[in-house]
């Protein structure tokens, strides 16, 4: 993959909220990325909870288009809010049903990277958590340069939960450039992890 190649980049809020500060990211961040870059949001809101049973049953349309979605990207911006020092149940269910898909073109060995809104902290606590599952996922993750925005500083969204403040759209500029290049370089991104959601685990038999 060379540096002029078109960037797909799928965008995935984990709020539910009308106004939410992580979706809102999420639309500054199509407005802000690279001329090559091209980043589509899918709505998780009419995902189902994760059951086994209902997967043995086959894929609800919801999932389906999640699934695909994640394949026809070349990588995954997430944005996440902050509940209880952790991320959203509804961006951590949806990735416990795309991790399922283990083919090629799955969150195994994808391109990832991590932005958020919300808090004292800007969701750095539910960066980390969410930075953990996906490695088990098998995603590779661009940590820095990070996003982490305190929701509660005033005059950085607006009443529609729009990015307004410029150094944290600059910010985003920066971060989404350097994602660009972290797409890049990984050539073959499924080299780097063959396996996912599972764990290597060797017992010593005491």
């Amino acid at each position: 993959m060379n540096n002029d190649t078109h960037l797909r980049v799928l965008g995935i809020s984990g709020s539910l909220r009308k106004s939410s500060f992580n979706s809102g990211l999420l639309r500054a961040a199509q407005e802000l990325a690279p001329e090559r870059m091209e980043i589509t949001i899918f709505d998780i809101k009419t995902l189902p909870f994760y059951d086994g049973d209902v997967e043995a049953q086959g894929d609800p349309g919801s999932v389906a288009a999640l699934k695909s979605a994640v394949r026809d990207s070349d990588g995954v911006l997430f944005a996440t809010p902050e509940y209880n020092w952790g991320t959203s149940g509804a961006l951590k269910n949806a990735i416990d049903w795309a991790s399922r898909d283990q083919g090629q073109g799955s969150l195994m060995g994808k391109p990832a990277t991590i932005i958020g809104a919300g808090g004292r902290a800007g969701t750095a606590r539910a960066q980390m958590q969410l930075l953990e599952t996906l490695g088990e996922t098998g995603s590779v993750v661009m940590v820095k340069p990070g996003v982490m925005v305190q929701a509660f500083s005033p005059m950085r969204f607006d009443a529609d939960g729009s990015l307004i403040d410029e150094d944290t759209k600059d910010l985003l500029r920066r971060h989404l450039d350097e994602f660009a290049k972290w797409i890049t370089r990984l050539v073959q991104p499924g080299d780097f992890a063959r396996y996912a959601c599972e764990m290597d685990v060797e017992t010593s038999g005491v």
